[in-house]
């Protein structure tokens, strides 16, 4: 690779202390590009904070005070169909005029992007335009994936998200996703000519984050006072198993306004993607195993839906499930190692299509030595983990499945034998390392490139011009 120095920016709308999965991709990539780069980063937080880079700034001009009324006159509905494509959109100039100063004060070579918020794309794009510097945009999590956004406020909605998708195409130099399948679909919606910029690069798992847990877990594995199954993140499906008391005809006439006009692009079964049915599972197995009772229980980190513990009473799984608030990730992830069972649900896709989306957790998971159960339906999660070692697949509502990966783990640990499972060569195919390596790669390839178009067009000026004197 191109050893000379590069100067990146990087707009990155979300970045840590934020522990969503565009600020943890971003930061961890952008920290192990090569060490003489100049890195710069454009936050969209004043407490963005990242000893590699020098952090940048820019405030919102997010009206809060009129939206906050708006929604208080119940008329959020409004801002639904207005705000497009996201209520980032208010950051879009405040991010460009920054940026502007950013690229001439630092002699930038190259604008990296990544989404979301999908409203900082088009910042990148305005800088392009403006700046002529080539343009990166990494797609974390495409907004018309179905897996996450299978609900739009219309199907005009739907459409201009497409095009958007489409836009940041043929306007970058390079585009990135994390799912392959992603990265396929919009693919075959595009020119032939435009195919060579996809580019797959896979989100990751940081090792530094991970240290050598051997000596914890060789004690860990013969304590059979207990065999904990561990979930990192907040769950969704909980409404949909939460009985509700009879509504009022005001509040069905403002159900039926909220729904106006949505548009399903996909029915998902979000239900899937709780802890129920690997509680109902756990409990079959110890309707088969009485002399287990008190030993197996699911602990949840990060739960946010308030009424989490009236949804598990109602299902008679207090007993066995606990959940715990927002935790730093920093201790989410020593949760992962301590676990003897890592679980991870996905919402079901009950047309039977195969899914785009892949979940931060996949790497975060494989990281550890620790077996993974996957409740996942078919698609690109699924086909990742297809081959992964100590990986144990199941259908989202397989009950029984669920419960027969459980008590064969469990029946292990009663042996006295251990759950580790060797994933070195694993953690190194996942490893952010890998993951700055293949952007630095890239970023130069897309600087060779502008460089040699650049190079031919000159050459083929000089070439046609009629210089006095010679030819």
């Amino acid at each position: 690779m191109d050893s000379l120095c590069k100067s990146v920016l990087s707009i990155s709308q979300k970045f840590p202390p934020e522990t969503n999965p565009t600020a943890i991709r971003s930061s961890k990539t952008l920290k192990y590009l090569p060490e003489d780069w100049q890195v710069h980063v454009l936050s969209g937080s004043r407490s963005a904070v990242w000893p590699r880079s020098n952090i940048h700034h820019a405030r919102s001009w997010y009206p809060a005070r009129l939206l906050r009324l708006i929604r208080a006159i119940k008329l959020g509905k409004l801002l639904d169909w207005l705000i497009w494509p996201d209520e980032d959109i208010f950051w879009l100039l405040p991010a460009i005029f920054k940026a502007k100063k950013i690229i001439r004060n630092y002699d930038i070579d190259l604008i990296i992007v990544f989404l979301k918020p999908y409203s900082a794309g088009i910042a990148g794009v305005l800088l392009k335009w403006l700046t002529g510097r080539p343009l990166i945009i990494n797609v974390c999590e495409p907004s018309t994936c179905d897996d996450l956004y299978a609900v739009f406020p219309t199907k005009l909605h739907y459409y201009l998200d497409r095009w958007l998708e489409d836009f940041y195409v043929r306007q970058s130099d390079a585009i990135v996703y994390v799912s392959q399948l992603s990265l396929e679909q919009v693919r075959s919606r595009q020119p032939r000519g435009y195919h060579s910029r996809f580019h797959l690069i896979r989100g990751g798992a940081d090792p530094k984050d991970f240290p050598d847990m051997s000596s914890n877990h060789s004690s860990l594995d013969t304590d059979l006072d207990t065999f904990e199954i561990v979930f990192t993140g907040g769950m969704t499906g909980w409404e949909q198993l939460l009985s509700l008391p009879r509504q009022s005809w005001a509040k069905k006439l403002r159900q039926a306004w909220m729904n106006l006009g949505r548009y399903y692009n996909i029915n998902v079964q979000s239900a899937s993607s709780s802890p129920i049915f690997i509680g109902r599972a756990i409990k079959q197995v110890i309707d088969q195993n009485p002399s287990w009772s008190g030993k197996i229980r699911l602990r949840i980190y990060g739960n946010k839906f308030e009424q989490a513990e009236a949804v598990l009473k109602e299902q008679g799984l207090l007993d066995i499930v606990s959940i715990t608030g927002t935790v730093p990730y920093a201790d989410a992830l020593q949760k992962l190692q301590t676990a003897d069972l890592l679980f991870m649900p996905l919402p079901d896709r009950l047309d039977g299509t195969p899914g785009d989306r892949i979940s931060l957790k996949t790497y975060e998971y494989l990281m550890t030595d620790r077996p993974i159960l996957a409740a996942v339906p078919d698609g690109e999660n699924r086909n990742y983990l297809g081959d992964k070692p100590g990986v144990y697949l199941v259908s989202p509502f397989d009950v029984e499945a669920m419960a027969q990966v459980i008590a064969q783990l469990l029946a292990v640990r009663l042996a006295g034998k251990t759950l580790a499972v060797d994933r070195a060569e694993t953690r190194c195919q996942i490893s952010y390392v890998k993951r700055g390596e293949e952007l630095a790669t890239l970023i130069v390839d897309v600087l060779k490139k502008i460089g040699d178009e650049k190079f031919s067009k000159l050459s083929q000026v000089i070439k046609t011009t009629n210089i006095p004197g010679h030819g």
